[in-house]
C-alpha cells in the first residue's frame, strides 16, 4: 500500500484539479461524505444527536463544513467552531461555508481565549467531535489559541473523528507538533500518510479508514511515492510455499556467527529462529566455552566451537576457521552476543573480506561497524542491518532523538549512502533500501520490548536469505512476521512478561499462513471505503 507525504498529496490534488479537471469542490464533497459514514461507524449503532465540528480556515476545515451540512440535512445538530474566524476562508471551503449559512447551521468564530468557554460548553453536551482543524500540511508547532482548542477537545472525553490526520500530528514523520488531538478514529483520503503509522502519530490516529474521493490512479502514480506500508497481502504474495520434492539441501544453509561467555542465549535464539524460519540447515560458529549450553538447547542446529580468548569471546586467530565455515553456505547471520572484543572484530573482518553471500548484521556486529565504518565499504554482497535506535545512532552519528524525530529520513539516508538494507527497529519499524524506497511495518507491539527479540529477528531474516529471498524481501517479510507473532500472543491475552523464545514457537505457523495467503489484515488495508 503506497503512502503519500504531505507534499506528494498536494501535488496529487493539484494535478487532479488542474490537469484532469475534477473540481476541488467535488473532491471536498466526497471527503466530507466519507467522514459522515465513518462517524456512523464510530457511533457503533447509537443515534447521533449533537456533533461538534471544530474547523480551521483551510481545506481541512472545508471538509468539516461538508460534514456539518450532511449532518444538518439529516436533522442532527452540528454546530461549527471556526478557529481563527471565518474572515480568512476562501475557495472551495468558502463555498461550503456559505451552504451552512443557508441551512441555518450554527457557525461560531473562535478567535480569542474568551471564546473557549462556548466551545467547552458545546463539547460537554455533544455526543461526538469532528477534528477538522489542521490537515496534512501542518509543519509548525501548535501554539496559543490553537493549542488551547486541541487541549479542550482532548479534555472533553467525547469520541473524536479526525479529518485526514489528527490535528498536530506531522503527516510525514508521525511527530506531535507541540500537542495533538487524540482521535478515536481517523478518515484519510486517497492514500494513507506515513504519520498514520509512525509513532507517536499512530497512537493519536485511532482506527484508520481510507476514503476514495475520486482521484485517478494515474495521478497517484505520477507522484512516484517511495514509501509504502507492508501489508498481509504483500507478504503473502512474497512468501512462497515449500515444493513437495524439497529436502534440506534445497532449503538453504545458513551460517550463524554469534555468542560469547555470558551471551550463549543470543546464539541459541538466533540459531533456533533460523531453524523455525525455514532454513534447511543451520551451522553456528561460537566460542568453545558456550558450546555445551548451545548444544543442549539448540538440537537442530550444528555447531562449530572455536577457540576463545580469556574474556570468552572469539580468539583473534579464528578467521581461517570461519572462512572454512562459510564454504558452501547460502547466507550468513552475524552479531548476536558477539561482543566488541578484538577477536570479534577479527571474526567480522574475515567474514566481510571473503564472503560474497548475502548477510544480516545485528547487535555487536553493528557496534563494530560503528567503530570501523570503513568495513561497510568492503561488504561484497547484499546485506541487511537490523539496528535499534541506539545502535543506529552509533552508526550514523545522529542522536537517538534526531533519529526518532524522523525515522524514515534517517533510515533512507543511511541505506542509500551505505548500500545496505536497513531495518530500523522500534515502534513503527522502518525498512529502508539502497534504491531509496522505504516501507513501514505495522505489526508488532510492546511484547517485543525485551532482550532477545532482536536475535530472533536476525535468525529469521538469515533463514529467509538462505532460502534465496532477496535482501529487500527478506527484510520486509522478516519484520512483518516477527511483529505478527507478537500480535498473535497479544490476541491470546498476553500483555507483558514474554520470553523471546515464545516468538520462535509461532514462527512456523505464521510462515505457513503467509504461504497459504491466510494472514489476517493488521492495518487499514481492509478499510478502504
Amino acid at each position: 500500500m503506497q503512502l503519500a507525504t504531505a507534499t506528494q498529496m498536494q501535488e496529487i490534488d493539484r494535478r487532479t484539479i488542474q490537469d484532469v479537471g475534477i473540481p476541488g469542490r467535488v473532491l471536498m464533497e466526497s471527503a466530507g461524505r466519507g467522514c459522515v459514514s465513518a462517524l456512523y461507524r464510530l457511533a457503533g449503532g447509537k443515534p447521533l444527536t449533537q456533533v461538534v465540528v471544530v474547523a480551521g480556515r483551510g481545506n481541512n476545515g472545508g471538509d468539516g463544513f461538508v460534514v456539518a451540512r450532511y449532518l444538518a440535512e439529516r436533522g442532527i445538530d452540528a454546530p461549527v467552531f471556526v478557529v481563527g474566524g471565518v474572515g480568512g476562508i476562501s475557495g472551495d471551503a468558502l463555498g461550503n461555508l456559505g451552504l451552512l449559512e443557508a441551512l441555518d447551521v450554527a457557525v461560531a468564530d473562535l478567535t480569542e481565549p474568551c471564546d473557549l468557554a462556548a466551545l467547552e460548553s458545546a463539547l460537554a453536551q455533544c455526543g461526538m467531535v469532528v477534528d477538522a482543524l489542521f490537515g496534512t500540511g501542518l509543519q509548525r508547532d501548535v501554539k496559543g489559541l490553537y493549542a488551547d482548542v486541541v487541549k479542550a477537545i482532548n479534555a472533553s472525553g467525547q469520541p473524536v473523528l479526525a479529518v485526514d490526520i489528527p490535528s498536530g500530528v506531522c503527516a510525514d514523520t508521525g511527530r506531535v507538533l507541540g500537542c495533538a488531538v487524540a482521535a478515536d478514529a481517523t478518515v484519510t483520503f486517497c492514500r494513507p500518510k506515513p504519520g498514520h503509522f509512525l509513532y507517536p502519530g499512530r497512537m493519536h490516529a485511532g482506527d484508520l479508514s481510507i476514503v476514495d474521493i475520486g482521484i485517478p490512479e494515474r495521478e497517484v502514480d505520477h507522484a512516484e511515492a517511495t514509501t509504502r506500508l507492508i501489508t498481509s497481502r504483500t507478504i503473502s504474495q512474497a512468501v512462497s510455499g515449500v515444493r513437495p520434492d524439497a529436502h534440506k539441501g534445497t532449503r538453504g544453509h545458513l551460517a550463524v556467527v554469534a555468542g560469547a561467555r555470558g551471551k550463549s542465549g543470543a546464539a541459541i535464539l538466533a540459531s533456533q529462529a533460523a531453524v523455525c524460519g525455514g532454513a534447511g540447515l543451520v551451522t553456528t560458529a561460537l566460542p568453545l566455552c558456550i558450546n555445551t549450553p548451545f548444544e543442549s538447547r539448540c538440537l537442530e542446529a550444528m555447531s562449530v566451537p572455536l577457540p576463545h580468548d580469556t574474556d570468552g569471546s572469539f580468539h583473534v586467530g579464528c578467521g581461517e576457521a570461519l572462512l572454512e565455515l562459510l564454504q558452501g553456505k547460502d547466507a550468513v547471520a552475524v552479531g548476536p552476543g558477539l561482543t566488541t572484543s578484538k577477536g570479534a572484530l577479527a571474526a567480522l573482518t574475515a567474514i566481510i573480506d571473503f564472503s560474497v553471500v548475502p548477510m544480516v548484521l545485528d547487535a555487536d556486529a553493528l557496534n563494530l561497524l560503528a567503530e570501523k565504518p570503513e568495513l561497510i565499504r568492503e561488504i561484497k554482497g547484499e546485506a541487511v542491518i537490523t539496528p535499534h535506535p541506539k545502535e543506529f545512532s552509533r552508526l550514523t552519528g545522529l542522536s537517538v532523538a534526531e533519529i526518532q524525530a524522523d525515522r524514515l529520513r534517517a533510515a533512507a539516508s543511511f541505506a542509500t549512502k551505505s548500500g545496505l538494507h536497513v531495518v530500523l527497529k522500534g515502534a513503527g519499524t522502518v525498512v529502508a533500501h539502497p534504491d531509496g524506497t522505504c516501507s513501514i511495518n505495522p505489526t508488532g507491539n510492546a511484547l517485543l520490548a525485551t532482550g532477545g527479540t532482536g536475535d530472533v529477528l536476525t535468525g529469521l531474516i538469515g533463514a529467509l536469505l538462505a532460502q534465496g529471498y532477496p535482501c529487500k524481501e527478506a527484510a520486509e517479510i522478516g519484520a512483518y512476521l516477527h511483529g505478527e507473532v507478537a500480535n498473535r500472543l497479544t490476541d491470546e491475552g498476553l500483555e507483558t512478561g514474554m520470553a523471546a523464545s515464545r516468538l520462535i514457537d509461532l514462527l512456523p505457523e505464521v510462515l505457513s499462513d503467509a504461504a497459504r495467503g491466510t494472514l489476517a489484515p493488521r492495518t487499514a488495508e481492509g478499510w478502504v471505503m
